[in-house]
């Protein structure tokens, strides 16, 4: 049984169907991957590979292109289609889409293992927990399994399948999980609808032990001519001393740059100088919002603005460069709220202040409270899947907002420019802004934060 997974490059290796290519391999499945961004003659390659099944991670803003290319694929080929990904644990009714055989709920190892096994033994798979299933023109639906306690059990990603393009063999960097889950409850993030869906079904933080950590960053090292990790868990310090741990032994063990995603409320003066002398260059982390009405009783943050101060001024007391998170164009937001948040980027001084425009993305708390009071439709079709270029809701200083948007970090960066900002953002010219933003953002990302370099946007397959 063949298994190929086709996935659009973004800069990003795709960890989540790495880790599945893996764990189906462990098992003596033939995986095979497919990047669209790079293969000239995609049918072609599917033809030679000739897969049974393929599959398709999908977030809410990607679902139409992915169906799409689906209905275009079935008509020159026969296999069985499943999707993954946020969309489908949020949105499973996506396998009522024309062409969509099955969709896959939340953690998709095991559900994938026995849907492989099934089809090839051609027994039942319609009672298959984390899938619904379409046959026979009804739809079966699945509750959802235990989560996996034991990480260290799951072999490493699988980084094989995507080293025949050289984008991703030459990449300088590359991006890791200690664990997987997040304990809070914003309301703008899926995490809470994600661990009601899991309600006891399982320990919903889970660290993978610091040895299992270190053993893949030496064997990234090994394979690779590598320049920095990239740490990607929702909230990297979630355990206090296995942070200080981890930090004692990748000093030790692997020592080059790394960068993390901390949550600040979590942070202290010897975690921070412990992160410096192991490495830490970066931390991505979120004020989201300066405004406290906003950010801890809409967001439910619930954290202070002496909190994140106090921390951003222990970051760039050991010189770790802070890449800022905020939204703009939140249910209830002013122009003056908007403003807050600007003046409280000032205050933390971070290397880059990062700035989307929130988008209400249903089956999250945020997204149900912009439609009970009338802000947004609920309109699916209506969320482009991009953060940076407009709202989907209707507040009264939104144009002005999202103008805003495109020269926060500008003001961010140099405060003096405010009130030329001010009068800027009362003008239409908003394509002349997003070209600010976006070279500003990628002067930073490139030359300060270096989360990405040069030779990554020039690298061709």
């Amino acid at each position: 049984m063949k298994i190929l997974f086709v996935s659009k490059f973004e800069y990003y290796e795709p960890l989540g169907t790495m880790y599945l290519s893996s764990f189906l391999k462990q098992q003596g499945v033939d995986c095979y991957y497919l990047d669209i961004k790079f293969e000239k003659d995609l049918t072609g390659a599917i033809r030679r590979i000739s897969p049974d099944i393929i599959a398709y991670s999908i977030t809410t803003g990607q679902r139409k292109f992915y169906q799409k290319l689906n209905l275009d694929l079935k008509k020159q080929f026969k296999f069985f289609s499943v999707f993954g990904g946020p969309h489908c644990t949020f949105f499973p009714e996506y396998v009522y889409e024309e062409g969509v055989d099955a969709i896959c709920r939340g953690e998709g190892e095991y559900a994938l293992l026995d849907l492989i096994t099934n089809l090839e033994q051609k027994k039942d798979i319609t009672k298959i927990d984390n899938l619904w299933v379409k046959a026979g023109g009804k739809v079966y639906k699945n509750e959802v399994r235990n989560l996996i306690e034991d990480l260290d059990a799951l072999p490493f990603p699988d980084r094989e399948m995507l080293d025949k393009y050289r984008i991703f063999r030459k990449m300088p960097r590359k991006t890791v999980m200690t664990g997987r889950g997040c304990p809070f409850k914003c309301t703008y993030c899926f995490n809470h609808s994600y661990n009601k869906l899991y309600h006891k079904k399982g320990k919903i933080v889970r660290k993978r032990s610091i040895d299992n950590v270190i053993e893949e960053l030496k064997y990234l090292l090994r394979s690779y001519n590598l320049r920095r990790f990239q740490f990607w868990d929702d909230t990297f310090n979630i355990d206090y001393k296995w942070t200080l741990d981890f930090c004692e032994e990748y000093k030790k063990e692997i020592d080059i740059p790394f960068s993390i995603t901390p949550r600040v409320n979590l942070v202290d003066e010897p975690m921070v100088k412990a992160l410096k002398n192991a490495g830490c260059v970066t931390i991505g982390t979120s004020v989201e919002s300066g405004n406290e009405y906003l950010r801890n009783k809409l967001l439910k943050r619930n954290i202070s603005e002496k909190q994140t101060i106090d921390v951003c001024n222990l970051f760039n007391k050991y010189g770790i460069h802070i890449l800022m998170g905020n939204m703009l164009g939140l249910p209830d937001e002013t122009l003056d709220m908007a403003f807050e948040t600007l003046d409280f980027n000032i205050k933390c001084k971070p290397t880059y202040a990062w700035v989307s425009i929130f988008q209400p993305f249903p089956r999250t708390e945020l997204s149900d409270y912009s439609v009970e009071k009338g802000y947004f439709n609920g309109d699916l079709d209506s969320l482009d899947g991009s953060f940076y270029k407009k709202s989907a809701l209707k507040l009264k200083d939104i144009a002005q907002i999202e103008r805003l948007h495109h020269l926060f970090s500008l003001g961010v960066a140099f405060p003096k420019l405010i009130p030329l900002i001010k009068i800027m953002i009362k003008l239409p010219l908003n394509r002349f802004y997003r070209l600010m933003f976006v070279l500003h953002k990628s002067w930073c990302y490139f030359t300060k934060l270096k989360y990405i370099e040069f030779s990554e946007i020039f690298t061709r397959r």
